[in-house]
């Protein structure tokens, strides 16, 4: 019985370190997801085809889901930057990528081809800054799985 209550526990340890590492490397893939989509919709507007509807409505990703999400809004009679705000709600604990978002959605819908192109490139830098602060945070994921195995390890080791 102590045999199982210690394997209980070193998993326990092992469990909690793999989920707090899991909630750190979620920023970095919800980053790259957006950079991927990003580069998308900026190629998509520099070939010069579409609108933002139709560009909102044809992919799949956490992109299209915040510019159609900020459509809707629009659609519903929100302001422009009420429209962002709600659109970028999702983003809860990264501050940085929200404020870029909201950036890029406010007057998204009245802007012209070349201030889209613009937007992305502004966009697209703020990302690159939040992938280097969200690589940082996966590299203490990384710590923090082991500090949990590690942990177990030695409660286990202590109560045997």
């Amino acid at each position: 019985m102590k045999t199982v209550g210690i394997a209980l526990l070193f998993g326990l340890c092992a469990l909690i370190g793999v989920r707090l590492g899991a909630k750190k490397t979620a920023r970095l893939k919800t980053v790259r997801s957006l950079r991927s989509d990003l580069q998308l919709f900026s190629e998509r507007i520099a070939a010069g085809s579409s609108s933002l509807p139709t560009l909102a409505a044809e992919r799949d990703g956490l992109f299209s889901e915040l510019l159609q999400s900020y459509l809707d809004a629009l659609s519903q009679g929100y302001t422009e930057v009420d429209a962002a705000e709600q659109a970028c709600e999702r983003l809860q604990g990264q501050e940085t990528v929200r404020a870029g978002l909201r950036q890029f959605l406010s007057g998204l819908s009245s802007a012209a081809r070349s201030d889209l192109v613009r937007r992305t490139q502004l966009l697209s830098s703020v990302l690159d800054r939040a992938e280097t602060e969200a690589e940082a945070e996966a590299r203490q994921a990384r710590v923090i799985k082991v500090s949990g195995v590690l942990a177990g390890t030695g409660l286990a080791i202590l109560l045997w």
